[in-house]
C-alpha cells in the first residue's frame, strides 16, 4: 500500500510537471493571447490536485507511522522515568544510609574514646606491674650483693686482723727471744724428735 502511494505520488508529480512544461512552452510561443487566463485555471487545478494528493499522501504516511513512533517515543520516556524513579530511591537510600552512619559515628568515636582508655589503663596496670617486679628483682639482686661484699669484706678484715694479730706476736716473740731462749727451744724440739 505504502509503495503504491508513493508511486502514484510520483506518477502525479511527474504529470504536473509535464503539464507545466507544455505551458510553459505555450507561453513563450505566444500562442496565449487571450488564452493566458484560461492557461492558468488547468494550471492551478492541477496544482491543487498535485497538493491534495501530496496532503493525502503526507497525512496518510503520518497516520501510519506516526502512531508506532509516539508509542516508542512514550515507552522511551516512560523508561526514562522509571529509571529516574529508581535512581532517586536508590541516592535516597544511600544517603538515609550515609545520615545513618553519621548519627551512629559519634556512638562509635564514644566507644572508640572508651575502649581506648580501657586500653590506656590495662596498659599502665601492666607497666606498673612489670615495674613493680623489675624493682623488686633489683632490690633482690641489690641485697645478695650486698651481702656478698659483707661477707668478703669481713673476711678480708679477719685476715687482716689476722695479719696484725700475726705480726704483733712476732713482735712479741722477738722481744722474749733471745738467744738464750732460742737454744733451749731447739734442745726441746729435738729432744722431742728423739
Amino acid at each position: 500500500m505504502k509503495r503504491l502511494l508513493i508511486a502514484l505520488i510520483f506518477a502525479l508529480a511527474s504529470i504536473a510537471q509535464e503539464h507545466g512544461a507544455a505551458e510553459h512552452k505555450q507561453a513563450e510561443h505566444g500562442q496565449a493571447a487571450e488564452g493566458g487566463h484560461a492557461s492558468e485555471g488547468p494550471s492551478m487545478t492541477l496544482k491543487w490536485a498535485n497538493f491534495a494528493i501530496l496532503a493525502a499522501g503526507l497525512a496518510y504516511l503520518i497516520a501510519k507511522n506516526a502512531p508506532a513512533f509516539f508509542a516508542s517515543r512514550t515507552a522511551e520516556i516512560k523508561k526514562g522515568l522509571e529509571e529516574g524513579a529508581a535512581m532517586q530511591r536508590e541516592a535516597n537510600e544511600r544517603t538515609a544510609a550515609m545520615e545513618a552512619r553519621l548519627k551512629n559515628l559519634e556512638t562509635e568515636i564514644a566507644e572508640l574514646r572508651a575502649k581506648a582508655k580501657q586500653e590506656i589503663a590495662a596498659e599502665g596496670e601492666r607497666v606498673k606491674k612489670e615495674t613493680d617486679a623489675a624493682l623488686t628483682k633489683i632490690q633482690a639482686n641489690a641485697e645478695t650483693e650486698i651481702a656478698s661484699a659483707g661477707k668478703a669484706e669481713r673476711a678480708k678484715l679477719k685476715a687482716y686482723a689476722a695479719g696484725i694479730a700475726i705480726d704483733i706476736a712476732e713482735e712479741r716473740l722477738r722481744g722474749e727471744l733471745n738467744p738464750s731462749t732460742d737454744a733451749g727451744l731447739i734442745r726441746s724440739f729435738l729432744k722431742g724428735l728423739n
